[in-house]
């Protein structure tokens, strides 16, 4: 199996780390950003297989880093991360690419379930 390989974008340093401990421990490849500036620096340096993208951050939020990705066609996986359960908020991320969403505060292990369904298409 390849190794794959996660960016987390959050401007919440503690997420991010949770997250990378979480994931790594998985075997998974971490990179970090935390906003969506720095989430497209990275994915033009690195191959990246799927993208936990949370919405509000300063610089350049999740829908405005969706619309950036769209723009570009670079191609990614994205679940969006949000602690706002607004359906515009998620409808709207899903007609710019995200395949799944995810409520903030989470359940790490359910946190695991979708990323690990995205990343090896268990079923």
């Amino acid at each position: 199996m390849d190794k794959k390989t996660i960016l987390i974008t959050d401007d919440q340093y503690g997420i991010r780390r949770l997250l990378k401990e979480v994931f790594e421990s998985r075997g998974i490849t971490v990179l970090e950003a935390s906003d969506g500036l720095q989430a497209i620096e990275k994915l033009h340096k690195h191959t990246v297989d799927l993208m936990l993208l949370d919405m509000k951050m300063p610089n350049l939020d999740g829908l405005s880093t969706l619309k950036v990705l769209k723009e570009k066609e670079i191609k990614v996986d994205v679940i969006f991360m949000t602690a706002y359960g607004e359906d515009r908020l998620t409808t709207e991320a899903k007609e710019l690419g995200s395949n799944s969403h995810i409520f903030k505060p989470f359940d790490i292990e359910y946190v695991l379930e979708v990323v690990e369904k995205h990343l090896f298409n268990k079923k």
